[in-house]
């Protein structure tokens, strides 16, 4: 059984520091339509306004960074059918790593083309995400 390490406060405040200038900050606003509906305070966090259109690239960035130069140089590979995909293509490109993303056949084209265009080389393969990622595996 493989344990996964918790994430302490220094840990999100390392990650903070480490992506500053790669991430904007973004707005948590308050939707009084969403409150009103749920009686109680709703607010949304605006992942949606960062240049590859949601959160993916943070964890994405913090993860490859922490690759030693070796590992990097060796290209990191995901599978994704979209926001994913994207975040890898461009944390990938920001530390100079080759990225190659699976992503099925049937992904949106948008998704398709911004991965390309943040550098990924995009492979195609399979019917669903679980058959890309079986690809993924085997590429890796």
């Amino acid at each position: 059984m493989t344990t996964i390490p918790r994430v302490r406060p220094d840990d999100v405040a390392a990650a903070r520091k480490l992506l500053r200038g790669i991430v904007s900050p973004t707005p948590v606003l308050h939707s009084r339509v969403l409150s009103d509906r749920l009686s109680g305070p709703v607010f949304l966090k605006c992942e949606n306004l960062q240049r590859t259109g949601s959160f993916k690239t943070r964890g994405a960035y913090v993860r490859i960074s922490r690759l030693t130069e070796a590992e990097r140089g060796r290209g990191v590979v995901a599978a994704s059918a979209g926001n994913h995909a994207q975040g890898v293509a461009f944390a990938a490109a920001m530390l100079g790593a080759r990225a190659t993303v699976v992503m099925p056949e049937g992904a949106p084209l948008p998704k398709v083309e911004a991965t390309k265009g943040y550098g990924a080389e995009v492979v195609l393969r399979g019917e669903t995400i679980d058959d890309a990622l079986g690809v993924a595996l085997a590429y890796a």
